[in-house]
């Protein structure tokens, strides 16, 4: 960063700025989930956001595609940006979530399956499971085949995973990297309350399950038979080699053993596969970067603040969290609040003053709450 021109700086400056508002300033921790799609990264930051928000600030990047959606900034990379968090003095953790390949395979199909077919789930949903299944295994090689830690960090990572700490984490550059298991993620509270010295509760958050596409995708999960001969790359996979134990991977490829058909199946070679993704992502018609599917966006307002407050209670009494906090309709709610205590109590006063007394809410501003609390 100090060898930067100030051009460049001034451009991840304005997509720090961007990613976290005015809200950097204001808190020292700052936490990247970096991670591949469907690894329970989302179920992260909405549960470090509801546990610990006035203390740790949280993104949420995939990739640089993201992040250009984020910030409208194409010339930004997401290393640089966390590099930068570290160069203006906050405390960084970057995390990042292994996932068992053939299960994160089959929910990143289902998470793109508009893409796959260029349909609507709706229609997707009339569609034979035969005709799923044949599409997925012809694409198998290719889903979900990378990992951040190793690939993307630019860490030295240990020679082995921790089986019994269940983590591993690096720091390099000043900058916290930890890796995560999503089989572990009962104790992932255990684990982050422990590193950030902050109580992290766990809240299931934005499942396949509860998608409209969710029918179908637990159909596939029941009767799909693997090919043998992906079974064979599973047991190459060099990242199966490095989070999972030898009794873990053993038991991993036994119970795929016990659903696999006999028969090897044919898949696109390379350039097939460019090609049909090019095709895919031609026909796109929608964006697949969804921005609002948080249990909480991490607003710091006293409205959001004290619905935060109100869910992280029902998730300690063991109640099952499935609101979201949403700035928009908190607004909407105290201000209807408001208004109808104003009714009350200028009951006797004509109509043209009581009008002129009740609240009149701005097109949702993010500052409105502070008008009315």
């Amino acid at each position: 960063m100090k060898h930067m021109n100030s051009e460049k700086l001034d451009c991840i400056k304005q997509a720090n700025d961007t990613i976290f508002s005015k809200k950097i300033n204001k808190i020292n921790n700052v936490v990247f989930v970096y991670t591949p799609i469907k690894v329970g990264s989302t179920t992260l930051v909405s549960s470090i956001r509801l546990s610990a928000c006035n203390k740790f600030i949280v993104a949420h990047l995939h990739d640089e595609a993201c992040l250009q959606v984020l910030t409208g900034i194409t010339n930004v990379t997401i290393t640089e940006i966390i590099q930068y968090n570290e160069y203006i003095g906050k405390n960084v953790y970057v995390i990042d979530v292994y996932r068992s390949p053939i299960e994160r395979k089959i929910s990143d199909f289902f998470e793109k399956i508009e893409l796959h077919f260029n349909n609507t789930q709706l229609n997707i949903n009339t569609y034979s499971l035969t005709r799923i299944i044949n599409r997925f295994n012809r694409i198998f090689p290719y889903i979900a085949t990378n990992d951040y830690f190793m690939d993307k960090y630019n860490i030295v990572i240990p020679e082995t995973f921790d089986y019994n700490k269940k983590y591993v984490m690096v720091k390099q550059d000043n900058i916290h990297y930890i890796k995560l298991r999503l089989k572990d993620s009962s104790e992932w509270g255990n684990i982050l309350s422990s590193l950030f010295e902050e109580e992290i509760c766990i809240i299931n958050d934005y499942e396949t399950h509860n998608k409209s596409i969710s029918d179908l995708y637990k159909k596939f999960k029941e009767e799909y038979r693997l090919p043998v001969n992906y079974l064979e790359l599973i047991k190459q996979c060099k990242y199966l080699q490095y989070y999972y134990s030898e009794q873990e991977k053993n038991d991993y490829i036994n119970m795929w053993e016990h659903k696999i058909i006999s028969r090897a199946c044919d898949y696109y070679n390379e350039s097939e596969y460019n090609l049909y993704e090019k095709i895919s992502i031609e026909n796109m018609s929608y964006s697949n970067i969804q921005l609002e599917h948080y249990i909480d966006n991490g607003c710091l307002c006293k409205l959001c603040s004290v619905k935060r407050d109100e869910l992280l209670q029902k998730h300690k009494c063991g109640q099952v969290v499935n609101e979201k906090i949403n700035h928009n309709e908190l607004v909407i709610h105290a201000t209807n609040k408001r208004n109808a205590q104003i009714h009350k109590m200028l009951k006797p006063i004509d109509k043209k003053r009581r009008s002129q007394l009740l609240i009149m809410p701005k097109k949702y501003s993010n500052n409105l709450s502070l008008k009315i609390w």
